[in-house]
C-alpha cells in the first residue's frame, strides 16, 4: 500500500498514512481536527540503458569519403 503525507493547514502537524489508492483522502487532522492538505514529494527516477538520450535515437551522421 502506498504511503501518503498530509499537513494540517491549522496547526501545521505533518503525518503519514498508508492507504489504498481507492481510499478517500484524509479530511481532518488527528491532532486538532483542522483541514489537511495532501503533500507531494519529489520522486527519484533513473533511466538506464539505451534510448533515453537524443543521441541514442538519431541515426549516425554519414561518413565523408576522402
Amino acid at each position: 500500500m502506498p504511503t501518503y503525507s498530509y499537513k494540517c493547514t491549522k496547526c501545521a502537524h505533518e503525518f503519514d498514512v498508508q492507504q489504498s489508492i481507492t481510499d478517500d483522502a484524509i479530511a481532518s487532522c488527528p491532532e486538532c481536527e483542522g483541514k489537511v492538505q495532501k503533500m507531494f514529494g519529489k520522486v527519484g527516477v533513473t533511466f538506464k540503458g539505451t534510448g533515453f538520450y537524443i543521441t541514442d535515437s538519431k541515426p549516425a551522421p554519414p561518413k565523408k569519403e576522402n
